[in-house]
């Protein structure tokens, strides 16, 4: 099946976006690596903040899809017997993701770096996509109380973020290995 012209421009503008950043990749740039005109671009996005919106929801797509698939892989072959086997596989898709030849760091957290004011939209669509990884994180967490799931959610939020940030700044590729192993000491005492 062809792709359409819109989606052929969205992933193109995600592939530069990811290697350039957003605002070192020009408009004409996303425009000549797609080969659509200036009026096909702006037919279907009137700014390039409208594009940007564009890919990061495109991603928000990919991204829940991909980790949804891993989480479920990693599980069932390694971690059924285990109460918390969801989380620790989620630390386990992203250490392959950090190994990977695509991976450029977060989309959602480069964009609020970019676009720092939070009531910016394009920080806003960042903020929706965390807070959407957030429940789904809170949705794997074993049983336990209502404000312990909150709170270890939120702390396991901050230890994939991290992981993300570390081996995308510093290189250390090991990250997610190593936030795991802080779940696994923070977890116990949540539990009781």
């Amino acid at each position: 099946m062809a792709i359409s012209r819109r989606d052929h421009l969205l992933h193109t503008a995600l592939k530069l976006f990811n290697e350039f950043g957003f605002h070192a990749t020009g408009i004409d740039k996303v425009q000549a690596e797609s080969g659509v005109s200036k009026t096909t671009m702006y037919k279907y996005f009137k700014s390039k903040d409208e594009l940007i919106q564009a890919v990061l929801e495109l991603r928000h797509e990919q991204f829940g899809e991909w980790i949804r698939t891993k989480v479920d892989q990693y599980y069932q072959l390694n971690y059924l017997d285990q109460q918390a086997g969801k989380i620790y596989a989620i630390f386990d898709a992203l250490n392959d993701w950090f190994y990977s030849d695509d991976f450029c760091g977060c989309n959602f957290i480069n964009a609020s770096a970019e676009f720092s004011e939070l009531d910016h939209p394009i920080h806003r669509v960042a903020t929706d996509h965390k807070k959407s990884l957030g429940q789904y994180v809170k949705d794997l967490l074993p049983e336990m109380s209502d404000s312990n799931k909150e709170e270890l959610s939120l702390e396991v939020c901050l230890l994939l973020d991290g992981a993300i940030v570390c081996a995308h700044t510093t290189g250390r590729k090991e990250s997610a290995h190593r936030a795991k192993n802080m779940f696994k000491r923070l977890l116990p005492y949540y539990q009781n």
